[in-house]
This record gives C-alpha cells, structure tokens and sequence, in this order.
C-alpha cells in the first residue's frame, strides 16, 4: 500500500475523531488504517495515534488487536448493509423485477461499498486459517448474508417460481463469491472497477435466463 493512500486513511480518522467518543475514534482508526495497509501491519500504537487517545483507554474497551479489529469489521459490514438493503428496489411491486433491481442497486452503489476493499475479506483472508475467533465469526458473518441474499433472489430461481435452475442459496452463494473474488483480485491489481463488472456480468445473465432467452 503506497504512503500516499495511508496518509489519506489518517487524515480521513483525524477529520471523524474530534465528535468521537474514544472507543468509537479507537475503532474508525482500525478501519480506516486496517482498509489501507491491512491487519497484520497496523500496530496498536499506530491505531492509538491515530485516533488520538491513550493506551489506557484502548485497554479499557479492547483485550487486544484483534478484538478491536473484528469490532471494525462488523461496524464495515451493518455500514454496508444498511447501504445495500436500502435501496428504490424496495419500491418495485413484482419480486422478480424486485430482485433484479437489487442487483442493479448493488453494482450503482459498489464504489461506495468496497472502493477501498472489505475487512471480512481482508481478515477471511489474512486471519481465518491462524484465528479460531475470526474464522467463527466471518463464517458467521457469511452465512448471515448468505441468507439476507437468497431471500431477495429466491422469486428468480426454480424454488421461487423462476427460471433459473438452482436454489435460492445456492445463486446467493454464487453472488457472494464473486463478489469475494473480485475485491480480492481488485485488491492484488489495484482494478476496482472489475467488481462492477462481475456483478454486471453476473446480473445480465440471470436476466437472460429470467426472460427464457
């Protein structure tokens, strides 16, 4: 990660923290920093530096790094959903239109969810295989989405009424993993655009299918 995009994730903590209480500053500094340069090479004391308080007080809400950091990743995770849930799709009367329009809000609000990356991925990635807690509880976190998301698509699949010949669960798994897939190819090449072309590719596709071409 260059200098230039670290200096900019600690500009953006110093902006967030004055109207902050200490925990919520402490936690802002780990996502910002932890999005920009990754888990294993923020430190504590860069955290506390960045947010600006003193090791006491991180002691006094966190046991330690990695609590602070999965802390962060659910607040990433209900920013984005509340982003991602929220969208005019909720409007659209007939649930397979309502399901495609949902892909479509997702691939309009991409940038805002993901430009600078995930910290579930990031730490499926990084900490899954050497934490026991991270690996419980991103599975958690997926499993959760997993669901959240073949509800919206079951009116598209076979089970639903649709015409494509899977489950609900298993088109939801199929969405997520491109969606991993292509933050952590993103995130190696630096093309965060593809995303949005994943997610184009994989909803024309279902469209095709919806309409029985």
């Amino acid at each position: 990660m260059t200098q230039v995009a670290i200096k900019s994730a600690a500009k953006k903590t110093a902006r967030r923290k004055a109207k902050r209480t200490s925990k919520e500053k402490l936690v802002q500094a780990a996502r910002d920093l932890m999005l920009a340069q990754g888990y294993p090479i923020t430190s504590v004391d860069e955290i506390i530096n960045a947010a600006g308080v003193s090791k006491g007080s991180f002691y006094h809400y966190f046991d330690s790094k990695e609590e602070l950091g999965l802390t962060a990743m659910h607040e990433f995770l209900a920013d984005g959903a509340a982003l991602m849930m929220d969208g005019p799709f909720q409007d659209v009367d007939d649930p397979e239109k309502r399901a495609i329009a949902f892909l479509k809000h997702v691939e309009s609000i991409t940038m805002r969810l993901w430009d600078h990356g995930c910290l579930m991925v990031m730490f499926s990635v990084e900490l899954a295989g050497t934490s026991p807690r991270v690996r419980e509880e991103t599975t958690a976190v997926l499993l959760g989405l997993i669901e959240r998301l073949a509800t919206i698509l079951r009116p598209l699949a076979k089970e639903g009424g649709g015409r494509m010949p899977v489950t609900a669960k298993a088109m939801a798994n199929m969405y997520l993993a491109i969606i991993d897939g292509s933050l952590v190819y993103a995130r190696a090449t630096g093309d965060s655009g593809s995303i949005v072309r994943n997610l184009k590719t994989f909803r024309q596709q279902i469209e095709t299918v919806s309409k029985g071409a």
